[in-house]
């Protein structure tokens, strides 16, 4: 058998960078209605085996009975319909009916937190009797495509929030307002006018010593590449960043940073700027997670200056705090407006983002009309004014599934992951219930348990018992249509059956089987703000037990753990159009479905082309990083990819586990992307230093001989204006400072490329490699050439801020054969 060990699971913990969350207190023991769900599949209806990949050892528990239990209520008028058929209404219901107009503001205040306890909801999603929601704006594509009436709509419904006195903020670019409302006036808001819906909020997800990885990507020889002598002696230095700028967008703590910067393990004050989240100190929520990104960050390029955003915690007082500060960050970062627009040169020439969120895009690389819209425009509004976006690829190989939308012409089609995994007869028979297991490092090696989930009642073991679910398909709405097509998500436990003793016969009153105890199911019905996408979030209690666990307390640390319960997930069409593509996330990623398909798996934005998303490989021998999470992008609205794409996601590879003060050791894409994003601002920091050394040759030919835009060839690296320049050429030089900006990234970014594509680099034989991207980004002795020839790649050749290839010396080499001869240097081919 193999043991758990806390320190097994405190590894795990810190490779997804999660955050423990306090439970609130168990709901009472409930025996739910065991009336049947809706009609399960029959062998007739056939599955569709596209995108699924049923590797999956078989569920013993297929075919079994599904039971709706009280977790599917019906909406009793157009308000309620609004909160969606799931946790949210199931809590206003319950407590409208307990209410009564004599109860004092505290018993109504005590039903009200009971009422959200019974449905699951963890602390994450509620604060004592207020709910933090998403509220959904009632508006057509176009309109949210128009910021002046996108800003309209939101300052508008946040003004008649605000008037009620409840706390509101609109997301930045995108059709939604975060709030904190009260349970009992919920159904209230669903009502007012301009409200689409009302839902659960997303979650934003994070994706010493020197770090190990510093050394593993052969840091020292890009330094050194600075200090080669074909750089003019005045321009010549060992590269560490300085004169350049990293922004990290991510959660800090603060009673750590004294500590850090007396270690020589954080940058000084004077190359600082903390910048704290909305209402609150930076540093305030003691989030390690931020500080031990920038110890990575810090030992790759200790001579940048920093700005370090604090996006909080999701359970801030301010509704929507950690996405709404995330897209603001981004904006002040490159240095961009409310709307996106330039405001000037950019504040941070890389930024490191090392979080993610699931299921509120398409997935296609394009924002879509959900909450993740905002950050999709921000970040390549930021590649615009030459800033690079680096962000984890995400950490859910392991938690995810896709698939299409099992066929059948009728409503109400239960979702078949497994018929083709077949049973002991060979037959193979439908399977409707994904079970999720924890992941396999922490199953307890013994077969039996392997479905089990372990209750443990306090502390970070206990978030083995969260559950939190997004499930989203390929019905994006468009110019000239909105979601249409109804899912419902559901969570499913295994019930013991109930069984009757009449003077030692035993008769069975009641079959075991699944039953649903909790559920996201909002509505999609073509209306204004319906989108294509359900999740939910639950806390299991000691009532969720089953007999078939009771024995596994002995198998895990301890005696502390109260049994354990199985559960699974559940997707049900209710509308007869079928045929979209489908995608599950578990949120919670120390949990794995049962049918698990590892392709696919990123989250936004690593899908964007705007952003170099980065994967993961593993220092630690005999453990791989298998949860990286790998694309391809999807197809357009969503749907399985039909082509290979022209370039991989994520676009590279770098190293994680590795040791520091702040975590210990830190893994995860979380930890390869400050190592990716510290050696893009060294070599960016290089490129820079080539294209002076390019651009001096301008120096020696007078300005009015020049065309205007090779006049500030020489001094546009600084932005000073050279004295003889023309009117002109004088006016041009904002244009041409931005556009040097954006040609020195992609630049940089092609380099990368070009290091990581080197056969020594490939981490696999596939061209276009979906699970490492173009390869490791390590450098070697030969990585020289590939600055070089990005400096005359094509690509580069009409750059109006150097001096072009026919100003060249009479019997210099032409840019193209510079290329072709450097490039082949880099590859060593």
């Amino acid at each position: 058998m193999k043991l758990f060990t806390v320190q097994r699971f405190f590894a795990l913990a810190a490779a997804c960078a999660l955050v423990a969350i306090g439970l609130s207190p168990s709901p009472p023991p409930q025996r739910p209605g065991r009336t049947a769900a809706v009609p399960s599949l029959s062998p007739s209806q056939p599955s569709s085996p596209a995108g699924v990949a049923p590797a999956a050892v078989r569920s013993p528990f297929a075919g079994a009975p599904v039971y709706a239990g009280a977790a599917s209520p019906e909406p009793h008028n157009p308000a309620q319909a609004k909160l969606g058929r799931g946790q949210l209404l199931q809590a206003v219901q319950w407590f409208g009916q307990r209410r009564r107009a004599s109860d004092t503001a505290d018993a109504q205040t005590a039903a009200q937190i009971v009422a959200l306890e019974r449905v699951g909801l963890p602390q994450s999603a509620h604060d004592g009797a207020n709910v933090r929601v998403s509220i959904g704006l009632a508006l057509a594509h176009d309109d949210i495509a128009d910021p002046a009436k996108l800003a309209d709509a939101a300052q508008t419904l946040g003004r008649r929030l605000s008037d009620a006195g409840l706390s509101a903020q609109a997301v930045p670019g995108s059709p939604m307002l975060h709030a904190v409302v009260p349970l009992a006036r919920l159904e209230w808001v669903a009502g007012l006018k301009g409200v689409a819906a009302v839902r659960l909020p997303p979650s934003v997800r994070q994706s010493s010593l020197v770090s190990e990885g510093v050394a593993a990507s052969r840091t020292d020889v890009l330094r050194a590449l600075g200090d080669s002598e074909r750089i003019p002696e005045l321009l010549r230095g060992r590269l560490d960043g300085k004169g350049l700028t990293v922004a990290i967008i991510d959660g800090f703590g603060a009673s750590d940073i004294a500590k850090l910067r007396e270690a020589g393990e954080w940058p000084a004050a004077e190359n600082t700027v903390q910048i704290p989240p909305n209402g609150y100190a930076f540093g305030y929520a003691e989030d390690r997670h931020g500080n031990a990104v920038t110890e990575i960050l810090y030992d790759v390029a200790p001579g940048a200056n920093y700005r370090l955003y604090d996006v909080g915690e999701e359970h801030s007082k301010y509704p929507g705090a950690m996405s709404v500060n995330l897209i603001r960050a981004i904006q002040d970062a490159a240095h961009l407006d409310l709307n996106n627009q330039r405001l000037g040169p950019p504040r941070a020439q890389i930024i490191s983002m090392s979080l993610a969120d699931f299921g509120n895009s398409p997935g296609d690389g394009t924002p879509g009309d959900g909450e993740a819209r905002g950050m999709y425009e921000a970040i390549e509004a930021a590649r615009g004014n030459g800033v690079l976006t680096v962000v984890g690829a995400g950490n859910s190989a392991d938690s995810h599934w896709d698939g299409q939308s099992t066929e059948g012409g009728g409503t109400q089609v239960a979702q078949d992951f497994g018929s083709e995994a077949p049973n002991a007869a060979g037959a193979g028979v439908p399977d409707e219930v994904n079970i999720v297991r924890l992941v396999s490092e922490l199953r307890t090696g013994d077969a039996k348990y392997d479905d089990c989930i372990p209750f443990y009642p306090s502390g970070l073991l206990a978030r083995l018992r969260q559950f939190e679910l997004n499930l989203a398909w390929s019905d994006w709405p468009t110019r000239w249509t909105n979601a249409s097509s109804d899912y419902r998500l559901e969570l499913v436990r295994w019930t013991d059956a109930e069984v009757r003793d009449d003077n030692g016969v035993q008769t069975v009153v009641e079959p075991a089987g699944w039953t649903v105890v909790a559920s996201g199911d909002a509505v999609q019905d073509g209306s204004l703000g319906s989108l294509p996408n359900e999740r939910l979030s639950y806390v299991a209690s000691d009532a969720d037990r089953t007999q078939r666990c009771a024995g596994m307390v002995s198998a895990y640390p301890g005696s502390r753990a109260s049994g354990g319960g199985i559960f699974g997930v559940r997707i049900v069409r209710k509308t007869p159009r079928g045929g979209h593509f489908l995608r599950l996330f578990l949120g919670n990623t120390l949990h794995a479905p049962n049918y698990a398909v590892m392709a696919r798996s990123l989250g936004s934005p690593a899908d964007s082309p705007w952003v170099v998303a980065v994967g993961a490989k593993s220092l630690l021998d005999g453990y791989d990083a298998s949860y990286s999470s790998r694309g391809p992008v999807l197809g357009p609205g969503g749907v399985l990819p039909t082509v290979a794409a022209d370039t991989p996601k994520p676009d590279l590879t770098s190293f994680t586990v590795v040791r520091n003060l702040s975590v210990g050791y830190m893994e995860g894409t979380s930890a390869a992307t400050p190592h990716a994003a510290g050696l893009a601002l060294l070599a960016l920091q290089h490129h820079r230093q080539l294209a002076l050394m390019e651009a001096q040759k301008a120096a020696k030919i007078p300005a009015s001989e020049l065309t205007w835009y090779t006049g500030l060839a020489e001094t546009t690296l600084t932005g000073v204006v050279r004295p003889d320049a023309t009117e002109s050429q004088r006016q041009a030089r904002v244009q041409m400072t931005n556009q040097r900006e954006k040609d020195l990234i992609d630049a940089t970014l092609r380099t990368l490329k070009a290091v990581a594509g080197k056969r020594e680099n490939r981490l696999s034989e596939d061209a276009v490699d979906n699970t490492y991207g173009y390869g490791l980004l390590r450098f070697d002795e030969r990585s020289q050439w590939c600055f070089l020839a990005q400096l005359y790649a094509p690509a580069a050749s009409s750059r109006h801020w150097l001096i072009p290839q026919y100003l060249r010396a009479e019997g210099e080499t032409a840019y193209d054969d510079l290329y072709a001869t450097y490039r082949d240097d880099c590859l060593g081919d």
